[in-house]
């Protein structure tokens, strides 16, 4: 047997292992990843196709920006791992368009505003939604922000799923894609959308009053088309309480039309969860009725 004869095993297994390496390297996912905390993210790994965490860890609690301990995480759970960044502390917003269960740019457009994404950081997300990058006007507290602003809408402040990430959509992979530069230098946000997420009066006096959670548009979406996934149990203790505070009217219809509208929803949630919310939304109208008002 020859000298090269003899050494051929050995090289074919060195080059396995320089190509699993270099593999590993080229991951758009750490590359992206490492790119996010160079500009400044504490970034956090989420499950293959999915926004859960893995098994095992704490999710967006992992969050780092340390190169070398995200660098372990993708060691530990894989190299295409699903990223995520930490918006909290940051100074910046994600303007969270939905456009599968409820469409939020018709919602925009029904309010009177537009977004040019062409001058924007943005991302599309995998039911072709977008995530729209904002930086916070000096001056705006975000805990003072609000989350829900009409329906298929909502304001991102704490976390954010973002590309390459991907999402399995019935059955077929579907992919976050980045358009614009860097998000940490995207546009700071216009003031209509401090206003609408300020809770800002418009008849230039103070807004004393309780400043419903969901606006009447949102409360007819959700009848129309069910309760939002990853906002149930909110907008059924809204909708149950907004009802409830009717004077006069039967709680036993209240609860009938909250199921009804249950079952609407993409994901209904189990009747004995709905049950208990609206009697935590019951009892607290009982409450609020016996000091004499809402």
């Amino acid at each position: 047997m020859s000298e090269d004869t003899k050494k051929a095993p050995e090289q074919k297994f060195g080059d396995e292992v320089q190509e699993v390496s270099n593999n590993f390297i080229s991951s758009d996912f750490i590359i992206k990843s490492h790119e996010l905390i160079e500009q400044g993210f504490k970034v956090y790994l989420l499950a293959q196709g999915t926004n859960s965490p893995y098994k095992g860890s704490r999710g967006h609690l992992d969050a780092t920006n340390d190169v070398y301990k995200l660098t372990d995480m993708f060691l530990k759970y894989g190299a295409n791992s699903n990223v995520g960044i930490i918006l909290k502390d940051t100074g910046l917003v994600a303007l969270d368009i939905d456009k599968h269960s409820t469409n939020g740019f018709q919602s925009l457009i029904q309010s009177g505003h537009t977004l040019n994404l062409d001058n924007e950081v943005w991302e599309m997300t995998p039911r072709s939604g977008v995530h729209v990058f904002f930086k916070i006007p000096d001056g705006v507290r975000v805990d003072e922000l609000k989350h829900d602003l009409m329906a298929g809408v909502e304001l991102l402040t704490d976390k954010v799923t973002v590309a390459p990430s991907i999402k399995l959509v019935d059955g077929i992979e579907a992919e976050y894609k980045h358009f614009g530069g860097d998000i940490s230098e995207c546009s700071v946000m216009p003031d209509w959308l401090v206003k609408m997420a300020s809770n800002v009066a418009t008849n230039g006096n103070k807004q004393n009053k309780r400043v419903p959670r969901y606006s009447i548009d949102q409360r007819i979406n959700m009848m129309i088309n069910g309760f939002d996934v990853g906002e149930r149990n909110n907008q059924i203790m809204s909708f149950s309480g907004w009802l409830l505070g009717i004077r006069n009217i039967d709680p036993n219809l209240v609860y009938e039309l909250v199921q009804k509208i249950n079952s609407y929803s993409a994901l209904p949630l189990p009747g004995k969860e709905v049950n208990t919310i609206f009697r935590s939304a019951y009892q607290r109208a009982v409450k609020r009725a016996s000091i004499g008002g809402r």
